[in-house]
């Protein structure tokens, strides 16, 4: 019975996961629901439903489904990314720099907890702390255009022209038909 049971948990987390690759987020829901009626600590379940909140924009719920998570599993880089991001759009910028910061001591390599990491940086006035955390992507990933742009910006920001339009030539030089890089050369076209 007990081997019945665990496995209807596990078609529930399955159909879920699948619901919400799907983007049929109330289907979703539902298994995850269903999964947490059966086992209340189910880390996908949870993180699951913590994803479908972050993508409606409900950031408050979000960060209740993650909190729960990462009880359940603090190194979670995944969760503490995600979590590290709902709480940059509920403006909670600190506690958001130490949840990227612990995904990054737990997995060095994680670029997506490293760029937003730089992000808060950049929000919150340290605009040398993120470009030095970009320049440190792009030494690894010289191509990773996103983080190139990134640069860029905040060389702007700086009043670094040159720096700026360097970034954005190598833009071009990857993608050629990349319209941030080439709006961003023709603000410095003489």
């Amino acid at each position: 019975m007990a081997t019945r049971t665990s496995l209807n948990e596990n078609e529930e987390l399955l159909e879920g996961t699948i619901f919400l690759q799907q983007g049929e987020y109330k289907n979703a829901i539902e298994s995850y629901e269903q999964t947490l009626r059966d086992e209340p600590e189910n880390l996908d379940a949870l993180y699951g439903l913590g994803i479908i909140s972050q993508f409606k924009g409900n950031y408050e719920e979000a960060r209740t489904y993650f909190e729960k998570s990462l009880e359940i599993q603090a190194a979670n880089v995944a969760i503490l990314n995600n979590y590290g991001l709902v709480l940059t759009y509920l403006g909670d910028l600190e506690s958001a720099r130490n949840s990227f910061q612990q995904a990054i001591e737990f997995d060095p390599d994680f670029i997506d907890a490293q760029k937003n990491l730089a992000d808060i940086y950049a929000k919150t006035g340290e605009d040398d702390k993120g470009i030095q955390i970009f320049r440190e992507i792009l030494k690894k990933h010289p191509d990773d255009i996103q983080t190139l742009i990134s640069v860029a910006k905040l060389y702007s920001e700086k009043g670094d022209y040159d720096a700026t339009i360097s970034m954005f030539e190598k833009v071009v030089e990857i993608d050629p038909e990349n319209i941030t890089a080439r709006n961003g050369l023709s603000q410095f076209a003489v």
